[in-house]
C-alpha cells in the first residue's frame, strides 16, 4: 500500500511537466525515450541479480501496459489540457474492477461502490467545462490509455502471484519494459522515420525526460507493479485516482496554477473515504 501512495506522489509531477515543457515534441518519441530509459535502467539490474529470463507473455503483457498506454497518454495532451487529462483518466478504476471480474469470472457489485466513490472525488477536483469539439477525440485517446493500462496491472497481479521477491519482479519488469520499448519505438518510427534524428531536444527537456523515464516510469512502475499484488482489486482500482488531489495540490504549490481550495478537501476527503470503504469490503470477503 505505501508503495502505491508513494508512486502517486511521483506522478502527480507528470501532468505539469508533460504540458508545461514536452508537448512541442513528438508524443510518440517522448513515449519511447521514457520507455527505452526504463528497460536501459533495469536490465543491467537484472543482470547483476542473475534472475533474469525472457518471458514472451510478459513482452506482450509491457506493450500493453506500457507501450500502448504510453502512446496514447501522451498523444492525448495535443488535444486537451492537463487538467482535462486528469478529468479523462478518473474512469481507470472501473476498467480494473472489470478486467478483475473478467479473470477471476466472479462479479462482485458491492466492490463497484467505494470504486464509484473514488470517481466522484476526483471528478470534483478535476472538472471544468471543455471544448466539446476536442473532447470526444481526446476522450477515445485516453480511454485507449486507460484500458491498457487497467488490463496491464491487473493482469499481472493475477500472473504474478508466485513472484515472491525482488530479483523475480525485477525480471519481470525488464521483460515488460523490453516490450514497452519495442512497441513504441515501431510506432515513433512509423509517425517519424528518418526524420527523427532532426527532432531538436533541448537540455531542460533532457532532464525532464530523465526524471520522467527512470523515476516516473522506470521505479514507479516498478514500485506499482509490486504493490499491486499486494492489495485487493477494488484497493488498487481506488488508488489509480490517489494521484488526482496530489496532483491538484502540486500545480497550486509548484506549477503555480489556479487551484479551487474547497473542490481540493471535498474531492480528497471522498476518496480517503473511498479507500478506507474499501478496506472495509475487502475486510468482509
Amino acid at each position: 500500500m505505501l508503495a502505491l501512495v508513494f508512486v502517486s506522489l511521483l506522478w502527480a509531477f507528470s501532468f505539469g511537466i508533460i504540458k508545461g515543457e514536452l508537448t512541442d515534441l513528438p508524443p510518440s518519441l517522448v513515449a519511447h525515450l521514457r520507455l527505452l530509459l526504463s528497460f536501459l535502467v533495469f536490465l543491467p539490474i537484472a543482470l547483476w541479480l542473475r534472475k533474469m529470463t525472457i518471458s514472451y507473455k510478459l513482452i506482450v503483457l509491457g506493450c500493453i501496459q506500457f507501450g500502448v498506454m504510453y502512446i496514447a497518454y501522451i498523444f492525448s495532451y495535443q488535444y486537451l489540457p492537463g487538467y482535462l487529462v486528469a478529468v479523462l483518466t478518473i474512469f481507470t478504476p472501473l476498467y480494473v474492477m472489470l478486467f478483475d471480474a473478467i479473470l477471476r469470472k466472479q462479479f462482485n457489485s458491492h466492490w463497484f461502490l467505494p470504486i464509484i466513490l473514488s470517481i466522484v472525488g476526483a471528478g470534483v477536483l478535476v472538472y471544468r467545462e471543455s471544448n466539446a469539439e476536442q473532447w470526444l477525440v481526446g476522450f477515445l485517446i485516453l480511454q485507449v490509455a486507460n484500458l491498457a493500462f487497467a488490463f496491464g496491472q491487473i493482469y499481472y497481479q493475477h500472473y504474478a502471484k508466485q513472484t515472491t521477491t525482488l530479483a523475480q519482479h525485477t525480471s519481470n519488469m525488464t521483460n515488460m519494459y523490453f516490450g514497452a520499448a519495442v512497441f513504441s519505438g515501431l510506432v515513433m518510427l512509423s509517425q517519424l522515420g528518418s526524420s527523427v534524428g532532426q527532432v531538436a531536444i533541448s537540455e531542460r527537456q533532457i532532464y525532464f525526460l530523465l526524471y520522467l523515464g527512470v523515476i516516473a516510469s522506470g521505479f514507479g512502475f516498478f514500485l506499482w507493479n509490486w504493490g499491486a499484488k499486494q492489495v485487493s482489486p477494488s484497493t488498487l482500482a481506488i488508488m489509480n485516482n490517489g494521484y488526482v488531489p496530489l496532483a491538484i495540490l502540486l500545480s497550486f504549490t509548484v506549477f503555480d496554477e489556479q487551484v479551487d481550495l474547497i473542490r481540493l478537501v471535498i474531492g480528497t476527503s471522498l476518496i480517503v473515504l473511498s479507500l478506507v470503504w474499501a478496506y472495509k469490503q475487502q475486510g468482509r470477503t
